[in-house]
């Protein structure tokens, strides 16, 4: 009971506030078609209806997210074949999480779930780019297995074999799972595995390798079973850090300016990292003068965990999506509420104040949210509808983002063969069985297809746009 009254209080908390998530759904399968959020439904849909031979030639992405997505999309497609309440239950699986890793980290249970109601109600007010964490296929595991590695680490005794098995597949699972883990969580890991178990930390340490072989080895498995993973290109990844590691050291403060640069780009990253210095100031001004050794060195450890983030996305000029970033709006969750909670004689009453005020809030903004998951039903029901005006006995060519999308919420079992804008065959993050024979049809055999950019349409000389439909565009062969 004791483990189930957190789930029951988030449960109630997550169907208080579920507007808040239909608008992340509506905003990225509705005013918007961001269909790798549909690779684990896909997946799991394809074992149930063929087995092992229905999920032969998917192509997985580099962070594969064979465990927890896949295995749980697999567990739960039968019980809940509904897109929506399959989804649904993702949402509030990745709702939960943020509650474990603030209580895992030291945070009283109920400033926790302020932690995980804070991190709603900002993806409901910013779908697009916080919202990303309550859909699967974004990383958001990383806090899966942050809580995980923390427990175990926290409770790691080398004289037992289980804890060894347990933090052993916790690592193999991460390493063919969620790479991003070892970007955004897993410098702070190392140094409390050092702080906290000293020379007892060559354990965690070491399993972390060998999970890395074994790994690889079930990435080999899988490929002999006709299960593809794309892999990343490592030479290219180390020269770019080469790269930033020489201009660290030959031209300090360009590379200062390149960075500045790359943040004021994001308007919205730029805003939030200013929130965050403020709250790591106040954090660290307050706790400098309470003399908390080793713990205030981990917290701060953990604070600059964002900042690593960003530097090695700027370092590899990857784009700093939020989606590689969730530590940051969980620091300034987690920070600010641990400041709050230091605040004598009404640090017991400002849980309640605050879900209150938030609930208030959230009902203040009802209407503005039902009107924003309207308009994401109709903008879905409107594509599918231009698509029912072509002839499902005819395949037709695609390029990438309408292929899974109308295959989920089409009426008719469409055909749509992925094409680079080159007209390419390119099944990324797809099934190849899907197409059969079509694969090897060159793009200009079919007669008709679909596209999310309409300057596709100028290299595309044997083709005419028909129709434009909320950001597709239909086209046939001259």
């Amino acid at each position: 009971m004791r483990i189930l009254k957190p789930v029951l209080l988030l449960l109630v908390l997550f169907a208080s506030f579920h507007l808040l998530y239909d608008v992340v759904y509506e905003n990225h399968l509705g005013e918007g078609t961001d269909s790798d959020v549909l690779y684990p439904y896909l997946f799991a849909r394809d074992f149930w209806s063929g087995g092992w031979t229905g999920i032969r030639g998917w192509n997985l992405p580099p962070c594969t997210y064979l465990f927890p997505e896949i295995i749980l999309a697999v567990i739960l497609f039968p019980m809940i074949p509904s897109v929506y309440g399959f989804h649904l239950v993702f949402g509030f699986f990745s709702f939960v999480l943020p509650f474990y890793l603030a209580k895992q980290l030291g945070m009283p249970k109920r400033y926790s779930y302020l932690v995980a109601l804070g991190f709603l109600i900002l993806a409901g007010f910013h779908p697009n780019s916080f919202g990303q964490f309550y859909l699967p296929g974004f990383h958001a595991m990383t806090f899966f297995f942050a809580t995980w590695a923390l427990n175990d680490l926290e409770s790691w005794n080398p004289k037992k074999g289980k804890v060894w098995i347990r933090f052993l597949f916790l690592m193999t699972m991460v390493w063919i799972s969620e790479y991003w883990f070892f970007v955004n969580i897993a410098p702070f890991l190392i140094i409390y595995a050092i702080v906290q178990l000293r020379w007892k930390s060559l354990g965690p340490l070491s399993a972390g390798l060998v999970g890395y072989l074994l790994a690889k080895s079930i990435g080999k498995g899988l490929r002999f079973m006709g299960i593809g993973t794309i892999g990343t290109d490592n030479l290219l990844l180390f020269t770019k850090l080469k790269e930033i590691s020489l201009s660290l050291i030959s031209n300090p403060y360009s590379l200062w300016l390149g960075l500045k640069q790359f943040v004021m780009d994001q308007p919205l990253l730029s805003e939030w990292l200013q929130w965050y210095l403020v709250i790591g100031c106040l954090f660290g001004f307050i706790y400098l003068f309470r003399n908390k050794g080793k713990d205030f060195i981990l917290d701060l450890v953990f604070y600059f965990s964002p900042f690593l983030t960003i530097i090695f996305l700027y370092s590899i000029q990857t784009e700093p999506n939020i989606r590689y970033l969730y530590f940051l709006p969980f620091g300034i969750l987690y920070f600010s509420f641990r400041l709050v909670e230091r605040i004598p004689f009404v640090r017991f009453g400002i849980p309640i104040v605050f879900m209150i005020g938030c609930f208030w809030f959230y009902l203040g903004k009802h209407s503005e949210l039902v009107a924003k998951v309207k308009a994401g039903e109709t903008k879905r029901n409107h594509r599918m509808e231009c698509l029912s005006s072509f002839d499902p006995n005819d395949p037709g060519a695609a390029t990438y983002w309408p292929i899974k999308y109308s295959y989920v919420f089409g009426q008719d079992k469409y055909t749509l063969v992925p094409f680079t804008k080159e007209g390419v065959y390119y099944p990324w993050i797809a099934n190849t069985s899907w197409d059969g024979d079509l694969k090897d049809k060159p793009f200009v055999s079919f007669l008709w297809g679909v596209t999310e950019t309409k300057e596709n349409l100028d290299s595309w000389k044997n083709f005419h746009l028909v129709q434009e439909c909320e950001g597709w565009y239909f086209f046939r062969r001259n």
